[in-house]
């Protein structure tokens, strides 16, 4: 019995705490684009597997290939001050490969860790998509 309470403590405060660190926004200085145009972030942690650093690669160049002024691409490190305070801004708690403008977010991670070292042009078509679509 003194068993299953522990267990339900710890499960309520994993519940809430988390859902209680928030951030006070407005402390601190971005570089979070909030005009018309559209930018892909990769954030990435310190220690990088190859996928990791293909994933970063590869919509880069995706970016790149656009030519457009409308779009941009940038990578932070989230174990890094600059990469965390952004991360915040956009609600980001991990690795992750993120489309945005101004308040419109398309998250398409999971579409990069799949694609990005076995089948790279997918990676770089769904990117240009996900790009067309916000802009």
């Amino acid at each position: 019995m003194r068993f299953l309470q522990v267990f339900f403590i710890i499960m309520a405060a994993s519940i809430v705490i988390p859902s209680n660190a928030q951030s006070n926004e407005g402390d601190k200085e971005t570089h979070v684009k909030s005009s018309d145009e559209v930018q892909v972030y990769y954030f990435h942690m310190t220690r990088r597997c190859a996928t990791c650093k293909a994933v970063e690669r590869v919509s880069e160049e995706a970016v790149q290939k656009m030519n457009s002024d409308e779009v941009s691409f940038a990578a932070y490190n989230i174990e890094e001050t600059k990469g965390e305070q952004i991360a915040e801004k956009l609600n980001i708690s991990g690795q992750t490969l993120l489309v945005t403008n101004g308040d419109k977010k398309i998250n398409i991670t999971r579409e990069g860790f799949m694609n990005a070292r076995s089948k790279p042009e997918e990676l770089k078509k769904i990117v240009q998509q996900k790009v067309k679509s916000l802009q």
